[in-house]
């Protein structure tokens, strides 16, 4: 029984052994490619991690650098803003993608203010489909969690947040630690997201509206109390998503930013569909400068003339 036992410790231990190899080995950025086709997790390489793009937002939003305003919203604001920065130099744009949700946008905005105590002005852009992303299986961990728990900034969020993210992704994934871990290798993600898409469920919620209402409503106290003047409105939308948006609306007129927001959807600004090559982005000839600028105009010129965010 004694011989039995120590060839069972070695074999476990020689098992053992042979996956921290394989670990170390998919950790390794010289040997993470190779070990991703001997895996079989080469489509995540770039798949299931949103820390290579979204970690530099958030160190962006926390230079400790004077700037007084702030400028967020999704990858249709981001294409909007893009190049301004030079002319404002007062002004921060932060703009991200819509899989942070908009509880992202929460923390990139506490990231600036706890660093710009100077600051007068927080403008967060969104399209209403972008509102209405719940916590799910796909995009969710990798861009609405993982980044930000590897910068440590999940603390910004209430508990009740928190624990929605808990229910999907279970609270060890959203220690610093444990989420760098599965960042670290395309395998790790693998396994990780493969667990989750067979035992957990996304997070569902009851209005389209809930999670993005509770944020922006935070969002906007968390800037009255500091003196900071927060502004809210949609991202462009391309004529495709004019019936998907208004079949939120009677979430959106339930929801409790209604009362603060009550023009959110009769303000959005449609731009036809032949703009775009994906039904949600500018592109082509349709991707520059001067239509960005038409559109901010057309969409926000009061707005900038007031605010001084475009000369």
């Amino acid at each position: 029984m004694k011989k039995l036992i120590i060839k069972i410790s070695i074999l476990c231990l020689a098992v053992l052994g042979f996956l921290i190899i394989i670990e170390a080995l998919s950790c390794n950025d010289d040997t993470k490619e190779a070990m991703a086709r001997l895996t079989n997790s080469e489509d995540y390489l770039e798949q299931g991690s949103g820390a290579a793009s979204i970690l530099p937002i958030i160190g962006s939003a926390g230079m400790e650098d004077g700037k007084r305003v702030l400028v967020l919203g999704d990858s249709i604001a981001g294409q909007m803003f893009s190049g301004l920065a030079e002319d404002y130099p007062d002004i921060r744009i932060a703009c991200a993608n819509a899989a942070i949700n908009i509880s992202g946008q929460y923390m990139l905005a506490s990231v600036f203010l706890d660093s710009h105590p100077e600051a007068t002005d927080i403008w967060l852009y969104a399209h209403p489909l972008t509102l209405t992303r719940g916590y799910d299986l796909e995009l969710g961990y990798g861009y609405a969690v993982m980044p930000f728990a590897i910068d440590g900034s999940l603390g910004y969020l209430d508990d009740r947040t928190l624990d929605e993210m808990r229910s999907v992704y279970g609270r060890l994934a959203m220690n610093p630690d444990v989420a760098s871990f599965i960042d670290a290798s395309p395998l790790n993600r693998k396994l990780f997201l493969s667990y989750i898409r067979m035992h957990n469920e996304p997070y569902v919620q009851e209005n389209d509206y809930e999670i993005a209402s509770r944020c922006i409503i935070r969002l906007k106290e968390l800037c009255e109390s500091r003196g900071v003047t927060f502004h809210f409105y949609s991202s462009p939308s391309t004529e495709y998503y004019r019936d998907k948006i208004e079949e939120t609306r009677s979430d959106y007129e339930l929801s409790d930013m209604y009362a603060l927001y009550p023009d959110y959807l009769d303000s959005i600004y449609y731009f036809p569909n032949e703009w775009s090559g994906d039904m949600t982005h500018f592109s082509t000839e349709y991707a520059n400068r001067e239509v960005y600028d038409r559109v901010m105009d057309e969409a926000y010129d009061e707005i900038f003339v007031s605010s001084g965010i475009r000369k």
